[in-house]
């Protein structure tokens, strides 16, 4: 009886192996995952529209705002006649009610420095106001908030929803209902080892009906792949502890030793002062404790006063993608002594390759060249295509179950 019970299982799981080579529609397996990639399709179909055309247009944002502000981003070099303390203190005073809480793009050649406020009452937000000037004059060159304009705005929906960090959480969740739908979808495109191919392409002599059906599988076939990156990339902006486990822990970083980051060679020894550093001498400690291929291009001021004052700064290596790899540091505000230290390229392989999510997010890492420009396209259309998917399944949902009903009951009432 045992051999006879084997003997049936075998058959039944050799019968549908063979079904799921040649008539995957047969499998129970298939039927159910459909049902959870019609419903979860169905539920998230506007946030689907929403967040891939906001993403698409944010894709080209540097090069737009290049465009439309011409004079930040393209500063000539000449004599310094004021130091960065004193244009800090400058635009300050002008903003009433407004404290600088950090510097960006100080080391950037050409460009101007961003000097980025949050109101001296309130919490940081993240909507907060950047002043962008002139480090050579201190001159105020252009000040806006974070989300202000069209961009910002759409930065601001695609990324918080317009609902701050409920928002974000919020979209963190919709963003693995996404992940489902490319899961379940890349599962549900397999026609059988007959017809596989002919589910790559679209038949232009298809009745509307069928062309909208075959859209949506093919379309779904080749995004998938950069669909499951772009979506485990957002989810992980969202909930960065669980994401980073995952990927610390697929990397195989638990089973190893937990690693160790070395300090920089060269630190200033602790001199007993009770003045603070000003932000010029704070950049000058950076630059010394920093790697020089990572020079400084971010300094966080201290938010306190007294003993316990700090300054973080953050190189970034020249020539990575960006935000991939960097150096963070913090420091004493009145003696310089290191306080912590980590560089990216000491850090255990999961964290090395968490860094590079915001590159892969973007589709910024193809560089600045005709590659990095083509990349940046594909991940337009990239955004484009669940919108597009979003459709023609809202389409086919309705030929196939609202119009029917809705036929059914017209008939009924008359």
């Amino acid at each position: 009886m045992d051999e006879l019970g084997a003997a049936a299982k075998a058959t039944a799981n050799n019968k549908m192996t063979a079904n799921w080579i040649t008539s995957p529609q047969r499998v129970w397996l298939r039927c159910a995952l459909f049902q959870v990639h019609l419903w979860v399709g169905v539920a998230f179909a506007a946030y689907a529209i929403v967040i891939g055309l906001t993403g698409s247009a944010l894709v080209f944002r540097d090069e737009i705002e290049h465009a439309m502000w011409p004079d930040v981003f393209h500063i000539a070099p000449m004599q310094r006649t004021v130091t960065m303390q004193a244009a800090v203190d400058k635009i300050q005073s002008a903003r009433p009610g407004w404290i600088v809480f950090a510097l960006r793009d100080f080391n950037a050649a050409g460009q101007a420095t961003t000097a980025m406020m949050r109101p001296a009452a309130g919490k940081l937000s993240a909507n907060y106001r950047q002043v962008y000037f002139n480090p050579f004059t201190g001159q105020v060159l252009l000040d806006r908030s974070r989300y202000g304009g069209w961009l910002g705005w759409m930065a601001n929906l695609h990324e918080y929803l317009l609902a701050g960090p409920v928002g974000l959480v919020v979209s963190g969740w919709m963003a693995v209902g996404l992940l489902v739908l490319c899961v379940t979808g890349i599962v549900l495109w397999w026609p059988g080892i007959q017809r596989w191919t002919s589910a790559l392409i679209l038949n232009p002599r298809a009745r509307w009906k069928r062309l909208n059906w075959e859209l949506h599988s093919a379309v779904g076939f080749w995004v998938c792949a950069a669909l499951i990156v772009v979506t485990f990339t957002g989810i992980d902006f969202a909930f960065p502890n669980a994401i980073g486990g995952i990927v610390e822990f697929a990397a195989g970083d638990s089973l190893s030793a937990p690693v160790t980051p070395k300090l920089p060679q060269h630190h200033p020894q602790p001199t007993p002062t009770t003045a603070m550093m000003t932000i010029d001498q704070a950049i000058a400690e950076a630059r010394g404790m920093l790697p020089q291929a990572a020079p400084a291009g971010y300094l966080q001021l201290p938010t306190t006063g007294g003993a316990t004052a700090q300054y973080k700064a953050t190189g970034y290596y020249s020539g990575s993608l960006p935000y991939s790899e960097l150096v963070r540091l913090t420091f004493d505000a009145h003696t310089g002594a290191v306080l912590s230290y980590g560089d990216t390229r000491q850090e255990s392989r999961g964290s090395r390759m968490e860094q590079y999510f915001t590159t892969l997010h973007f589709g910024s890492f193809g560089g600045s060249g005709f590659t990095g420009v083509a990349i940046k396209w594909l991940w337009v259309l990239v955004g484009i295509a669940p919108a597009l998917l979003a459709i023609t399944g809202l389409i086919m949902y309705w030929n196939r179950k609202l119009r029917p009903a809705w036929l059914r009951s017209q008939r009924s009432r008359l």
